[in-house]
């Protein structure tokens, strides 16, 4: 059998999956899905895309435990390392969890007929969908940066969930970031022996190339989060966010506006994620499991440079404490 017939079957079937549970749990058939926006070809998928990176997405094996038909949620994933995660046919990909995705992208024509390895508990096909409510028929691979092993984060309308292995969304907002953070960034738990910034930073003896573990929680100006970069500031207890001190109404406590500026470059430390040519990545961190301002944060990483005022630190793994 060929791999266009192969492939035109696998959609078929998800297709034929996902007006059977519309039935079974009568939510209608795919055409009577309501349309959010004017979508008639690939063109106009562009309306759904967003620049900002949405807060709070879930992980792919969590969403499949609880996600119910016809709310909304967000998700993130990886398109699928495959010849057959995007569509030919329609406006249909898959996406899967960072924990079980197979890894870098292989040049295209490297790329396996599908991507076995990855269990269904931890697939989601995603789809878009014409103004009529039906799959919209275009071809997506290529365009808006969606290619096997792009980042994706989508928020959309649940059409299937059974709870256990098929999940299926109707999109209504995509952000797909320049610059994935790589697999593995963000840590199940926290390293041990972890420093908090100020006591590293008192201490003194940090030098270009030093591994380290660093505690501390994110903030130091109105901005501590790098829009578009994969950078934020982290501070050390040395010093009191502004809502820890007694009657202070300040509305935005992470910007310790009570310290002094080189009182919170003391007792800070920059944050940066980078690739493997030592650029910084082009993503936002802000949202990224649950990250934001004041958020307690464990990073792992090592110092890229010290000026004696400010250090910068390469991360190669955070956790974010909850």
């Amino acid at each position: 059998m060929s791999s266009r017939r192969m492939e035109s079957g696998f959609w078929a079937g998800m297709i034929t999956l996902v007006v059977s549970a519309a039935l079974v749990s009568d939510i209608g058939l795919l055409g009577a899905q309501p349309a959010v926006a004017q979508i008639k070809s690939a063109a106009d998928v562009k309306s759904l895309l967003s620049d900002v990176l949405p807060a709070g997405a879930s992980e792919i094996v969590d969403a499949m435990k609880t996600a119910k038909v016809g709310e909304t949620l967000t998700l993130r994933g990886h398109i699928a390392l495959a010849k057959d995660a995007i569509s030919k046919d329609t406006a249909t990909f898959t996406l899967v969890d960072e924990a079980a995705r197979g890894g870098v992208a292989p040049a295209s024509e490297r790329l396996p007929e599908s991507e076995t390895g990855v269990p269904s508990s931890a697939r989601a096909v995603v789809q878009i969908l014409d103004s009529e409510g039906q799959p919209l028929r275009a071809e997506l691979a290529g365009k808006y940066g969606l290619k096997p092993g792009a980042e994706v984060f989508v928020t959309g309308k649940v059409l299937v969930a059974d709870g256990a292995e098929s999940l299926v969304l109707s999109a209504l907002a995509m952000h797909i970031p320049r610059s994935p953070v790589p697999s593995g960034f963000f840590l199940a738990s926290a390293p041990a022996d972890a420093r908090d910034v100020s006591e590293a930073r008192k201490a003194g003896g940090m030098k270009v190339g030093d591994q380290v573990v660093l505690r501390g929680r994110v903030g130091g100006s109105k901005t501590p989060f790098v829009a578009g970069r994969a950078v934020f500031t982290l501070m050390g207890r040395g010093l009191k966010a502004c809502n820890e001190n007694p009657d202070d109404r300040c509305s935005q406590p992470w910007d310790y506006c009570c310290e002094s500026r080189d009182d919170i470059m003391a007792n800070s430390v920059t944050v940066q994620a980078v690739d493997a040519k030592g650029q910084v990545l082009r993503t936002d961190m802000k949202g990224r499991r649950g990250l934001r301002e004041l958020s307690e944060v464990v990073v792992v990483g090592k110092i890229a440079s010290t000026d004696g005022k400010g250090i910068v630190v390469n991360a190669t793994g955070a956790h974010v404490v909850r």
